[in-house]
């Protein structure tokens, strides 16, 4: 098998969790604007969670197609 989708059957799984560590890390600091009555940067940070959350299925269908090869 070709040395690069190697590389990539190992890489791909840690950045579908990256993905998802970044969502829940992303998560917390929206509740502590909220709690600090930050509104307007919490929705901000909500918008990143949103984008980060769409990402996820395409970290999950590259994985799955990685994992055929």
């Amino acid at each position: 098998m070709n040395e690069k989708v190697e590389k990539l059957k190992h890489l791909l799984p840690h950045l579908l969790e990256h993905n998802l560590e970044h969502v829940r890390e992303h998560k917390k600091w929206v509740e502590l604007c909220e709690e600090a009555g930050l509104t307007e940067i919490a929705e901000d940070l909500k918008e990143v969670v949103s984008l980060f959350e769409a990402c996820t299925p395409y970290f999950e269908r590259a994985v799955k197609k990685i994992e055929t090869l």
